[in-house]
């Protein structure tokens, strides 16, 4: 039976690695992204939030990493695309955005997450996502 528990945690490590590269990748191309749209960097700096894209399970959820060292983190959190309801700023780029934009943000859920009110462009999750991690 220790063998099988064993190889199953080995087996767990394994993905986990391969996921945590595919973060990788995913943020990697969402700096490039921004920085080539002319922002001139992104707001994720030490000891500021920290975002990461995951996954994608379905063409209008993502699967987003985000770490505030004021308070909150959550480690695979569902962002929803959306029309934004009021105008404000890209979690990630610092960009603006108008209501009424397509953007992601976490889901509605009770209680509220504490990042409920942040938001991403749909335009760069989607480019961020565009081709598969190698």
């Amino acid at each position: 039976m220790d063998q099988y528990v064993t190889a199953d945690l080995a087996w767990q490590r394994t993905v986990g690695q391969l996921d945590a590269g595919c973060a990788h990748q995913l943020t990697a191309r969402v700096r490039h992204i921004v920085d080539s749209h002319g922002s001139s960097s992104l707001p994720v700096k030490n000891g500021d939030v920290t975002i990461a894209l995951l996954d994608r399970p379905s063409p209008r959820t993502a699967t987003v990493s985000w770490s505030d060292p004021r308070g909150c983190k959550y480690g695979e959190q569902v962002w929803r695309l959306a029309a934004a309801k009021r105008s404000g700023i890209c979690a990630l780029s610092g960009q603006g955005i108008a209501a009424g934009d397509a953007i992601y943000r976490p889901s509605e859920v009770e209680p509220p997450p504490d990042n409920a009110a942040v938001m991403m462009p749909a335009t760069l999750v989607e480019l961020a996502f565009a081709e598969p991690c190698r």
